[in-house]
């Protein structure tokens, strides 16, 4: 745990491989931004 604002991933997208799978994680990504930059205000 941290208390500063952090992502991560751990897995093997190569073993399904495909253009979106990851899509989502990133989505989120941004989304978790965007809610911290607004907060920071």
């Amino acid at each position: 745990r941290t208390d500063k604002p952090a992502f991560s991933f751990q897995g093997h997208p190569e073993a399904s491989p495909g253009p979106h799978d990851a899509a989502p994680l990133f989505d989120h990504f941004i989304e978790l931004i965007e809610q911290y930059r607004q907060s920071a205000k």
